[in-house]
């Protein structure tokens, strides 16, 4: 037998070693691709869908539940007193003049909405609002008086009263009172002018003015004292035909001053004045006064000062 040398022996192991590292990695890797699971079929997502450019359409509103005017097991405050709703009262309003606060009347009246009331309802609250204070005439009719009304002196009918009437006039003072003379109203039946003498006593009186123009204006044959006058025109004659009045009036202070004569009425049939003294309104003519004349039958007429302007 044929002996190879060692180193030659040697190189054919070292060959052989390495052809089988080389076939054993070559199984090794082909067991792990073996072994690796498949991949896991992936499903196809579906397309999405293109964003809708037409406006949204809007979902139908809900319909509002219906306000339920009473709450369920409750017992309404029946030793309450009530009151009826009027126009433009509101829950908050009516429990501050009652003295109570919302919730308290809600749950008295057994209400669930604090809105639920309604004009013409019945509320049960705890007290009664005091009274509202009844305005003045004078309060009432402000701008429709041609004066104003003095303290406690306000029109006795509570009502607005007429129109003012105004007329040409003269007025003037005595020792005694003072006359005045207005012309006839518009539209009068009687063109006649009217001479009023308010005396001092607090009476007063009318006469129709019967004086002229072309008469004499006064009794040339009657001379005052010094400081004093003898009325003229439409007074003078009232004061010379008249002795009661002469007497009462005296002499006059001053001459006769022309003013813008104004009167006016509170307004009412005859039928609205019952039983009461009717009255009216005249301007004094003088210090800015306005005087209450009352229409007495079967006595003396009396006046007071009303108020002034």
């Amino acid at each position: 037998m044929l002996k190879r040398p060692f180193w030659l022996v040697a190189a054919a192991l070292m060959v052989a070693s390495l052809a089988c590292s080389l076939s054993s990695g070559d199984d090794d890797r082909a067991a792990i691709d073996t072994a690796t699971p498949a991949p896991t079929a992936i499903s196809a997502l579906p397309s999405p869908t293109p964003a809708n450019t037409a406006a949204p359409t809007q979902a139908p509103a809900a319909t509002a539940a219906p306000i339920q005017t009473s709450a369920p097991n409750c017992t309404v405050r029946n030793d309450w007193p009530t009151l009826v709703v009027t126009s433009g009262d509101t829950l908050s309003g009516i429990a501050l003049a009652t003295g109570s606060t919302v919730q308290q009347l809600r749950s008295a009246n057994c209400l669930s909405n604090a809105n639920a009331i309604e004009v013409g309802q019945t509320l049960h609250v705890p007290a009664l609002p005091p009274p509202s204070p009844v305005p003045t005439p004078a309060q009432l009719c402000a701008n429709r008086w041609f004066f104003t009304f003095a303290q406690g002196k306000w029109d006795l009918l509570g009502t607005c009263p007429d129109p003012v009437i105004q007329v040409d006039a003269v007025g003037q003072d005595f020792e005694g009172g003072r006359a005045y003379w207005y012309a006839a109203p518009p539209g009068s039946s009687d063109p006649r002018g009217t001479v009023w003498i308010i005396y001092n006593d607090g009476y007063w009186e009318t006469y129709p003015d019967t004086w002229q123009s072309g008469e004499m204006e006064s009794d040339p044959g009657i001379t005052p004292p010094a400081g004093r006058y003898q009325p003229v025109q439409r007074i003078g004659k009232v004061w010379r035909d008249n002795p009661d009045v002469r007497a009462t009036l005296g002499w006059a202070y001053s001459p006769q001053q022309a003013f813008a004569g104004r009167m006016q009425q509170p307004s009412g049939s005859d039928a609205a004045w019952g039983d009461q003294t009717r009255y009216w309104y005249i301007d004094h003519g003088a210090w800015g006064l306005v005087l209450r004349l009352y229409s007495v039958d079967m006595g003396p007429n009396v006046w007071e000062v009303a108020g002034e302007y």
